[in-house]
Parts: C-alpha cells; sequence; structure tokens
C-alpha cells in the first residue's frame, strides 16, 4: 500500500506494512520464557503486568470480563452501549470485586427483610453474602449477616435482626492493613467492620481480599493504590454527563473511543477531561497517523490507541476505504510521541 504524509516521512511516497508483511529475526538469548518481563505502562501512571487490554465491545467487555483481565495482570475497557447509569455501575462492581478496606460498604438496617436484602443483591450481582446491620433509629452498627447466616434462613419475609450476628468483632477507624489482618485471624471472623468512635460504620475489611494483600498474591493483580483491581470505559466526545458518573464510581481511565481519533470532538473532549478532572487517565483513539498521535497528545491525552480497521472483524478499510496497514501506524505513532505517552496497538492478539 502506498502511503503519504510528507509533515513526517522524509519520502513523499513509501510502502506500509502489516503484520503479514514482517517475521522477526531471532537470535541468540540466554532468557527463558519463565523469566521473562512483560510489564508494560498502559498510560503514564497505569501499569499493566501483562500488556494485554479487552476491547470495550459490547460482546467482549461488561464486568465479569474486566474482573477478570485485572485478576490477571491486564486491564478491561467497559463498552458504552449501554445507559449513563448501567455503566457507571459495572465500574462498580468491579471496583467493589476486591477490596482489602472497604471504603463504602454494602449495609442494610435492621427492619429489612431478608427477602429484601436479596433481591438487593441479586439486582446488582454482588459475588458477596455478608452485610453490616444498622440501628434504625441510632444509625448505629449493632450486627452483621453473613454467609453462614443465610443458610439458616426458613422464612425470607422476616426481618435480618432475627438473623444477624451481634457481639461483633471490630476495627477501630484507622486501624492498619497487617494490625486488621491480625486481629481476624485471631479471631477467626471473615468480615471486619471499622467504626468510628460513636460505633458508626466508617469501613469493613474482608479476609480473602486482605490476605492477597498481606502474602503479596495480588502483585500478580492490576489494581490502584487502594488494592482495588483497575479498570477502564469508553465514552463518546462530549458525553460530559457520562463521564462524571463514572468518575464517581472511581474508574481508572476515560477512553475516548472513535473510529476517527483525530477529529475536533476528540481532541476537545480530551482538553476539557483534563481541565476538569486533572487527575483522570484519558486515552484518545482510534488514530493511525503521526500527525494524530501528536495532536492528541498535545491536548493531554494519557496515551493513544492506534489502529483503524487492522482486527480480524474490523470492515472499517474495505467499506469506507480508510486507514493504514498496522505495523506501519504503530510505527509512526511511535516515532513522533518518542516515549511521552504509551501506545496501544488495537486489533487483536495473534
Amino acid at each position: 500500500m502506498k502511503y503519504c504524509n510528507d509533515k513526517f516521512m522524509q519520502h513523499y511516497e513509501y510502502e506500509a506494512l502489516t503484520f503479514d508483511d514482517v517475521s522477526l529475526m531471532t537470535k541468540y538469548s540466554e532468557i527463558l520464557p519463565s523469566n521473562t518481563n512483560l510489564k508494560t505502562s498502559f498510560t503514564k501512571n497505569i501499569k499493566l503486568n501483562i500488556p494485554f487490554v479487552s476491547a470495550a465491545m459490547d460482546t467482549v467487555t461488561g464486568w465479569k470480563m474486566a474482573v477478570a483481565m485485572a485478576k490477571n495482570g491486564g486491564i478491561g475497557i467497559v463498552h458504552k452501549n449501554m445507559s449513563i447509569e448501567e455503566q457507571a455501575n459495572e465500574i462498580a462492581k468491579i471496583k467493589k470485586f476486591l477490596n482489602g478496606y472497604i471504603e463504602n460498604p454494602v449495609f442494610f438496617k435492621k427492619s429489612d427483610s431478608i427477602e429484601y436484602i436479596l433481591n438487593y443483591k441479586a439486582q446488582n450481582e454482588y459475588n458477596f453474602s455478608s452485610f453490616p446491620v444498622i440501628d434504625d433509629k441510632t444509625g448505629k452498627l449493632c450486627g452483621i449477616i453473613t454467609s453462614h447466616d443465610f443458610k439458616f434462613i426458613k422464612d425470607s419475609s422476616e426481618k435480618v435482626s432475627n438473623y444477624m450476628s451481634t457481639g461483633l468483632i471490630t476495627g477501630q477507624k484507622g486501624i492498619k492493613f497487617k494490625q486488621a489482618y491480625e486481629l481476624m485471624i485471631k479471631n477467626r471472623v471473615g468480615k471486619l467492620p471499622v467504626i468510628d468512635e460513636n460505633n458508626r460504620l466508617v469501613g469493613m475489611f474482608a479476609l480473602t481480599d486482605i490476605k492477597s494483600i498481606v502474602e503479596k498474591t495480588i502483585s500478580d493483580m492490576s489494581v490502584d493504590l487502594k488494592h482495588r483491581l483497575i479498570a477502564g470505559a469508553a465514552i463518546s466526545p462530549f458525553d460530559y454527563e457520562r463521564i462524571e458518573a463514572l468518575i464517581n464510581n472511581n474508574v481508572d481511565v476515560l477512553v475516548v473511543d472513535t473510529a476517527h481519533g483525530h477529529s475536533k470532538g476528540v481532541l476537545e473532549t480530551i482538553r476539557e477531561i483534563k481541565k476538569q478532572y486533572s487527575n483522570v487517565e484519558v486515552i484518545g483513539g482510534n488514530i493511525a497517523t503521526a500527525e494524530a498521535a501528536l495532536a492528541l497528545y498535545e491536548a493531554g491525552a494519557d496515551g493513544v490507541k492506534v489502529g483503524i480497521g487492522p482486527g480480524s472483524i474490523c470492515t472499517t478499510r474495505v467499506v469506507a476505504g480508510v486507514g493504514v496497514p498496522q505495523v506501519t501506524a504503530v510505527y509512526n505513532c511511535a516515532k513522533a510521541l518518542r516515549n511521552k505517552i504509551p501506545v496501544i496497538a488495537d486489533g487483536g492478539i495473534r
């Protein structure tokens, strides 16, 4: 394929290559596969243990796929083909899936029925079954209902107060991870509610999650500074209501996801996000030229997604007659950016 871009290329015309056009030459090595380090940067501040990302497609990435990706060291980008509330809830599920310390634990009132709790749990697809119980009048912690307690329920119309456990083992506000872990092991409890000086619930520790953190097994996962799984979400240009909802649910990275990323809408949206939420990581795409990569970088992007029509099920090049073969597209973008921000090669893994 002939391709021209006289601003960034020495020659007006040159041959563009895709993956089927090239092979890697083998050379001498002393490195075993088991010693290979696959860690990489996804954005300026997000690191991955494996260089794999699941696509923001409604047939690929929902919250379950994103959890699986993060648990294995990669990251998933939740698709945007749903309502704002639905996508925000998907992100919330991911961020609550693994919690060494749960800042806002799901709790119920003493007067709530078991049926209400079960329906609420099913509706939100929670993968956990232990919930603190709060006194309706005082707002203070008065009990906890666990998966063990649920096994003995005969009538779901009964109040949670009839089945909850009292005489709780609790931690005081400010307790450290290791202290909480030792307290839970000593008392053989799977959940440790954290209370303030007025006996009000301010957080909770989960043994399975904190054990992973203390014993370092979490080091293979993709997690944030609070030891929660990381996740991204796709957005469209100018969708600021969606952006706010995702940020409020602790999304780690926003991906302004379009078929043509070198466009006014994408650039303006990136600028506005970085202006309003300077600490939020933003990726722009998709692009295929050096000029586009520099434009996204100058707008404030923390990473760029390269690839127009390179995927096995993508027909953009055939239908629209646009695009650049992927090896050349990635090379040109990486060369122009000179390691300023990461370059993500879109289009599948072979």
